[in-house]
């Protein structure tokens, strides 16, 4: 059985795992940033 092989960069698969890594973590940082002002928000209409 033959394999088969691509040319692929391997640069370039460790650049786009990184670029999905840093992009996941901006959004949890912006998901944890907005429950935080929602939580403030619901406590400043409590008081």
């Amino acid at each position: 059985m033959n394999e088969h092989r691509t040319s692929t960069r391997p640069g370039t698969v460790y650049l786009a795992q990184r670029r999905v890594a840093i992009g996941m973590t901006l959004g949890m940082i912006a998901g944890v940033a907005w429950a935080v002002s929602m939580i403030c928000t619901l406590v400043s209409w409590a008081l």
